[in-house]
């Protein structure tokens, strides 16, 4: 068989029609930027996720970038956050002219480590940013409770967790602001880059929307704070206003998927993902850990079956970040699962066929 990691092209097949009647709209009117669809979409995810501020970007990075602005984060600040996460969650912090300071992740899930936060916390550190991980929410009534007893904010990192849920609360109404990602691989992905800021408060909801437009407001070419030019364009938002309907779906099919791939692997020498009953885990990647990662992988691949690594070296031991001090043993955990972590096709539309090959080629490599 030939299964890729991920196949767009078979998601898009469910919208095609519709988004290419979408894009005939908008290019014969010529509104592009922020119009009809951008407007659909934002109502959309505040409803879906319970907030009232939705404020679409132009991708996910940004909209970590925005978030970290709304909450006025400066140069000498600090902002606590995990190592094991895409690169942009610690950039978006050095790009404000701010220190990321990295503590470790637990081990049963990768996602950062509640027990280590308050340890971490200085008279300097002004945020706190989270990564719900592979689509897992992290433990956020301990972690809000922390920031609220030293009177900092957090951010959600939900660029993998859209659709999250505990006890039904959804991911992004969680902290104080909360950065999405749209990106075409995601749950909920465009048909190129996207993002959009989450908020339940209403001054950081004010503020986002006139950052991301070189601070202005209400009146043209009058700017009350200097922002950045984020917009998020009508042809990439009308592909994810006509794709929001399936993602419950989407998202019910990843955890059975996942749920069937526990049941067939379990009692080998692998470590699987908690996966619950409810759906605070929507399974964006399922990642497996085990020691011969690289040797399995080969094996598949041999097999015709994609896989892919998620993350090969963790923030604290990146190049780039040298300059924080950091050396290998100091984050373990984020170190080992940086060299056993291995992601197997999780993608809606994977047939009972596939899934079946990907388990007994496994087995057979054992």
């Amino acid at each position: 068989m030939d299964i890729p990691l991920i196949n767009l092209k078979a998601q898009f097949g469910k919208v095609k029609n519709a988004v290419l009647r979408d894009l005939r709209e908008i290019l014969t009117e010529q509104r592009l930027i922020l119009g009809k669809y951008c407007t659909i979409l934002e109502k959309t995810i505040a409803d879906y996720s319970g907030v009232p501020h939705a404020i679409s970007c132009a991708n996910g990075t940004d909209a970590l970038i925005l978030s970290l602005m709304a909450l006025d984060i400066k140069p000498g600040d600090e902002v606590i956050t995990t190592p094991y996460t895409f690169f942009a969650t610690a950039s978006s912090i050095v790009l404000m002219g701010a220190k990321p300071v990295f503590v470790d992740v637990k081990k049963e899930d990768l996602n950062i480590d509640p027990d280590q936060i308050e340890a971490a916390i200085t008279r300097k550190t002004k945020a706190i940013t989270v990564v719900h991980l592979f689509g897992r929410l992290c433990d956020m009534d301990r972690i809000g409770k922390i920031g609220a007893k030293h009177g900092i904010p957090v951010i959600e990192d939900m660029a993998q967790s859209l659709g999250a849920r505990r006890g039904g609360k959804m991911s992004g109404a969680f902290g104080d602001i909360a950065a999405i990602s749209f990106y075409p691989t995601k749950n909920l992905g465009g048909i190129g880059e996207g993002g959009m800021v989450l908020s339940k408060r209403d001054d950081l909801g004010e503020k986002v929307r006139k950052l991301r437009v070189h601070g202005m407001g209400s009146n043209t070419y009058h700017h009350e704070m200097i922002g950045i030019n984020s917009r998020l364009d009508e042809i990439k938002a009308c592909a994810l206003v006509e794709k929001f309907p399936f993602l419950e779906s989407w998202n019910n099919t990843r955890i059975k998927t996942a749920k069937f791939y526990n049941k067939k692997l379990a009692g080998l020498p692998i470590t699987l993902p908690v996966v619950g009953d409810d759906t605070s885990h929507i399974i964006h990647q399922y990642v497996i850990r085990v020691e011969e990662r690289d040797k399995l992988q080969a094996f598949l691949k041999g097999k015709g079956v994609g896989t892919g690594i998620y993350y090969p070296l963790p923030l604290h031991l990146q190049e780039c970040f040298s300059y924080l001090g950091y050396k290998r043993g100091t984050l373990p955990v984020a170190e080992e699962a940086a060299l056993t972590s291995l992601a197997l096709p999780i993608y809606p539309e994977l047939k009972i066929a596939e899934k079946a090959y990907i388990v007994a080629s496994i087995k057979e490599f054992f």
